[in-house]
């Protein structure tokens, strides 16, 4: 086994018979590659003819392994790595008194790295060797980690990497915020109750190289590193299902038997784009679509079928036909193939439907933990009206719907406000009431006189200047604030905090146990 920072390969032997063995000598149609990909980046032909004595044979590509030698024997400077870089996934420690980034390492480690970026106040290395392993290192759970760029820590102990995010959230809040903290109510940072097989949705993609096709995720980024956005390869998910263990064989053998490419995001070449699963936590269902560019009629019938024989939890599929550059999944153009157009889960005590572009929580078990809170402070309020700003689906709103009197949720896509309205009906809800717009639109064209509490869940890039003017106006005494984005929470609770909304209590939920990523609560007011 080869190991430098992130990369790891294995050499696999294969033992030969002496007619394979003249056939592999005399052709180029070698029928054991292992030796071509003994070190990443290779290509398959090392030997053009060999002679003699054919035992322990295997192509060796020297240039490369020495390189990696040389930095591996090269003085390089030892860090101690003391933090991590959050929201990135790198390493921190100094060099000269100068702050290095250090992708691949994580805090406790001892490393030696060679500076391959500098720039005025930081540095990025490139570990060449490990002195010392950190005490919080772990064994991955998923064999594709590292390379993959689904996780980033996996490799790190689950209490460690809770520790890391709740610092990350409150000096986040103190430094773009410039909050003070000290008569905010505030708890320890609360944990996924699933630390795997925890996401309810994927979009994975279709990958080839040297004629094989697969699926899988988007490379790891590295500051250090080109980033090519090529698809690892993966047989596996610890973060989503098991599922994907059968269901990938079967597109993958439909895929080979009509000769159709993974689409090359650079080179804008190939066929098949991804494959978005989505699960039910609670049920088990899974709603499959296939991502494809347009321009080939498909003949799914046989592949839905054997969906239907080894995956029966598959309850839906669709087809997708996308064009745009990015890797973006657009849903515009889906046909329903077959099963039912979606699946349920339940979050809450509540069933909900799913369908290809709802939103859902994708952490509904962290979900639950989250939304019973905001239930309780609903209750804790005395709330009877509540107002909930980017409802999607309705699941915040449907939930508090018990400990209030009258909900309305409002968003701007209308398939959500058709899955919240018949999400509703099925659980026999009858005080919500969704309505489908622009935030902006529908706080100005509407009247919204006398609630005692809002709710607002925005998405990543937080509030607009004009919705949180508009917000102002509403002049509601109480605020519940759920983000994904802790920089944009600090800068949005600070606008709040100069309009005299206070940050009562603060929140902080995992819903993505190994990735930088978290969740967090607010509550306000006047």
């Amino acid at each position: 086994m080869l190991l430098t920072a992130y990369e790891i390969s294995y050499v696999t032997f294969k033992e030969l018979s002496d007619d394979e063995i003249k056939l592999y000598l005399e052709s180029s149609e070698y029928l054991d590659k292992a030796g071509s990909y003994a070190v990443q980046e290779v290509g398959d032909v090392f030997v053009e003819r060999l002679e003699g004595d054919y035992e322990n044979v295997v192509g060796f590509p020297v240039a490369r392994v020495k390189k990696l030698l040389d930095d591996f024997q090269s003085a390089g400077d030892v860090i101690s790595i003391i933090d991590i870089a959050l929201p990135h996934d790198w390493g921190v420690g100094k060099i000269g008194g100068v702050v290095t980034f250090v992708p691949g390492a994580v805090v406790g480690d001892r490393v030696r790295v060679i500076v391959s970026k500098a720039k005025k106040r930081l540095r990025y290395g490139k570990i060449v060797r490990f002195d010392s392993h950190s005490p919080f290192r772990v064994e991955p759970e998923c064999p594709h980690f590292g390379a993959c760029g689904g996780c980033a820590f996996q490799n790190l102990t689950y209490t460690k990497q809770l520790e890391f995010k709740e610092s990350y959230l409150l000096r986040t809040l103190q430094k773009i915020g410039r909050l003070s903290l000290d008569d905010v109510e505030r708890g320890l940072m609360t944990s996924s109750p699933t630390e795997y097989y925890y996401r309810s949705k994927m979009e994975y993609a279709f990958g080839g190289e040297k004629g094989e096709i697969f699926l899988g995720l988007r490379e790891r980024a590295s500051p250090i590193e080109r980033y090519r956005k090529r698809t690892v390869a993966l047989r596996t998910c610890p973060i989503f299902s098991r599922a994907v263990e059968k269901i990938f064989p079967v597109l993958l053998d439909f895929a080979r038997r009509y000769g159709l490419t993974a689409y090359d995001p650079m080179a804008r070449t190939g066929y098949l784009r991804n494959l978005v699963l989505r699960e039910g936590k609670s049920t088990d269902e899974i709603l499959a679509v296939l991502v494809t560019k347009a321009g080939k009629k498909l003949d799914l019938e046989d592949t839905v079928r054997k969906f239907g024989e080894q995956t029966p939890q598959v309850k839906s599929f669709w087809w997708v036909e996308n064009e745009r550059v990015s890797d973006f999944v657009d849903f515009a153009g889906k046909v329903h193939i077959s099963g039912a157009p979606f699946i349920e889960d339940v979050l809450g005590g509540l069933r909900f439907r799913i369908y290809p572009e709802t939103f859902f929580q994708p952490n509904p078990r962290g979900a639950e933990v989250l939304y019973g809170r905001i239930a309780a402070e609903v209750r804790a309020l005395g709330a009877r009206r509540v107002l909930g700003l980017y409802c999607g689906s309705g699941s915040i709103e449907l939930s508090v719907s018990r400990a209030a009197g009258e909900v309305v949720g409002i968003d701007s896509e209308s398939t959500n406000i058709a899955a919240a309205k018949e999400n509703a009906a099925l659980n026999d809800i009858r005080n919500c009431r969704f309505i489908e717009g622009r935030m902006e639109t529908v706080l100005k064209e509407e009247t919204f006189a006398g609630f005692d509490l809002l709710i607002l869940d925005p998405p990543r890039a937080g509030l607009s200047p004009k919705g949180l003017k508009q917000i102002i106006g509403l002049d509601i005494p109480n605020m519940i604030y759920v983000s994904c984005n802790p920089a944009a929470f600090a800068r949005d609770l600070s606008l709040l905090g100069e309009k005299g909304y206070r940050l009562r209590k603060l929140g902080c939920y995992d819903f993505f146990p190994h990735t930088p990523h978290l969740e967090s609560l607010g509550i306000l007011a006047k």
